[in-house]
């Protein structure tokens, strides 16, 4: 499914985008499917420049987004990754509100250059899609934490970024990977190979995680 989803979206020609926008546009996005949600209201209070509860950066950006099986395009989005939750701006030309879409609804969204696939079914939530193959995908989780903070005047949060999370999509089921033993779970009759690899690309490991893990991977399989 997640191979057929990415495929889906990659090759949507830019024609079928222009007419979709523009379709959009025409009727006003809160007539659409996509606005269907929970009005959303941000819950942190912030005090610190550039120190935010969302990826890469606080503001709306023009995205792509699968909702309910419908593309949509150049949709003002936001992705906070301290709840794992889409905030959509929708507006016509008398007003605007933001909504969070129902996240059982969204297959995936591409947000500045990065596309993400749901895969809410196994309580992972979003993955950024890294590698992709007939075979198998890497993805990464991205998450921060919020801690409470006060001051004489009131309460506002700061937020840290976790280390990130891997994960391999195979055979049908996805596995966090760090370890050689995790990919020895994975590929548990290749045990000598996988160490090995981790002994003559520590290199590798220490400084592009993504690709030793497509590297490794690809070698398995081969």
């Amino acid at each position: 499914m997640l191979f057929n989803i990415y495929t889906t979206i990659s090759q949507t020609k830019q024609v079928n985008k222009l007419i979709f926008t523009s379709f959009d546009r025409i009727i006003g996005m809160n007539n659409t499917n996509l606005s269907y949600g929970v009005v959303f209201t941000e819950k942190y209070r912030r005090k610190l420049a550039n120190n935010h509860n969302y990826f890469k950066h606080d503001f709306f950006t023009k995205s792509t987004i699968v909702y309910q099986g419908e593309h949509f395009y150049d949709i003002d989005l936001k992705y906070d990754i301290v709840d794992d939750i889409l905030i959509i701006k929708i507006k016509n030309d008398h007003s605007q509100i933001s909504i969070s879409p129902e996240k059982n609804l969204i297959s995936e969204f591409k947000l500045d250059n990065h596309t993400f696939v749901n895969s809410y079914k196994k309580n992972i939530g979003y993955l950024e899609l890294l590698t992709l193959s007939d075979e198998f995908s890497i993805l990464k989780k991205h998450h921060k934490t919020s801690t409470e903070n006060r001051d004489r005047r009131f309460i506002y949060h700061t937020f840290k970024k976790k280390n990130e999370q891997y994960y391999l999509y195979y055979d049908g089921k996805y596995s966090s990977i760090k370890t050689d033993r995790d990919f020895i779970k994975i590929f548990p009759n290749n045990k000598k190979e996988i160490i090995q690899f981790f002994k003559e690309n520590r290199f590798l490991l220490k400084n592009d995680f993504a690709k030793f893990a497509t590297k490794l991977t690809k070698q398995l399989l081969a």
